[in-house]
């Protein structure tokens, strides 16, 4: 008793030190979620994937390297793969490479050197990535030109047919296939936006949304995104012919900052829950500086992952206390329980 009462006082002093109020029926109700959910975190030096249960415990080591530091992880929508990027060090020199593997860490394989931001296409069948623009590696987020897709069936890699793609990031594919959703930055014509462009073609259309790292909940019509460096936003998409901002929804998760930086955020499989990233700013970087907490990789001191309510924006609960770069949550479907298929997507 006295061990239970313990956990529940450090608990409450976890969430009243991020000023983010901690919801116990919230809790309660994740206990008997049916998803997972993934994320990078940097333990002893070494960056890793875990997974854990939607309330935070069973936590579970995907990865277990101890000289490679595996970030950005992804999961297939059909709940069998996981795409991320693995960092590796050879004589001084870093690069980021894109694999895949189950969602069990079993059968990892290499999809392309020099790449990132890995995602996937709605079917499954196809696992989009960013090639570097330099050879040199960069912990700069959209240190990117062009995109490739990888067949999952055939293993062919082909480029995205607009030649101008440069300076994407945390690309995401709509669930009607026909568009990518992507922030750029000094590129494309654009100083710094989210757009929308064709998965198979060169249209590109301004969604006019303020703030970057966009995620599209799972009906297709509703998007998420950092508005600033305390909030996320919602708002209602047309992803038809033209893509569009129909409704702006104000905000879905707004901090102050004493309360933390808000990051990273992922729509749950049936979108009832919002996962992200939280933690304080790191003021011992320089102000020129672009290479920040919220990058894949980069050390985040108290950052944690946390889960808010959909509807209910202010209900929401902290999943990790350590404060150990935990960041970039995506939930993991309950498909991911059942027996791996011989080839993904089909």
């Amino acid at each position: 008793m006295q061990s239970t009462r313990l956990t529940i006082a450090l608990l409450l002093i976890s969430a009243l030190a991020t000023g983010q109020q901690e919801d116990s029926e919230l809790r309660a109700t994740l206990e008997d979620y049916p998803y997972r959910l993934l994320f990078e975190t940097e333990r002893d030096g070494n960056w890793e994937l875990y997974s854990m249960a939607a309330d935070g415990s069973d936590p579970v080591n995907l990865t277990n390297t101890e000289d490679i530091h595996e970030v950005y992880g992804k999961v297939s929508p059909d709940g069998q793969w996981i795409a991320f990027c693995a960092d590796t060090e050879t004589e001084g020199k870093r690069r980021r490479d894109v694999y895949c593997m189950r969602v069990d860490g079993s059968e990892r394989q290499k999809i392309a050197e020099a790449a990132r931001d890995p995602f996937w296409s709605p079917d499954s069948r196809q696992l989009a990535f960013l090639p570097d623009e330099f050879k040199r590696f960069s912990f700069e987020t959209w240190s990117t030109r062009g995109l490739r897709f990888h067949s999952m069936a055939t293993g062919e890699t082909r480029d995205h047919p607009n030649q101008e793609i440069e300076h994407l990031y945390t690309p995401t594919w709509s669930e009607n296939g026909r568009w990518i959703v992507a922030t750029v930055h000094g590129g494309m014509g654009f100083a710094h936006s989210i757009i929308a462009l064709e998965a198979d073609g060169d249209d590109v259309y301004n969604l006019r949304l303020m703030g970057c790292r966009a995620d599209l909940a799972p009906d297709g019509q509703t998007i998420s995104w950092g508005l600033g460096d305390y909030q996320l936003g919602v708002a209602e998409l047309d992803l038809g012919d033209e893509p569009r901002v129909v409704i702006r929804d104000g905000q879905a998760v707004r901090n102050n900052r004493r309360q933390g930086q808000t990051y990273h955020v992922d729509w749950s499989p049936d979108s009832r829950y919002l996962a992200y990233s939280s933690g304080p700013r790191d003021r011992s970087r320089r102000l020129w500086s672009t290479v920040t907490p919220q990058c894949p990789g980069v050390t985040a001191k108290g950052w944690d992952i946390w889960v808010a309510d959909a509807d209910e924006r202010n209900v929401r609960i902290q999943l990790t206390h350590d404060g150990k770069s935990n960041k970039e949550p995506d939930w993991i479907p309950t498909a991911a329980n059942k027996p791996p298929t011989d080839e993904p997507g089909k």
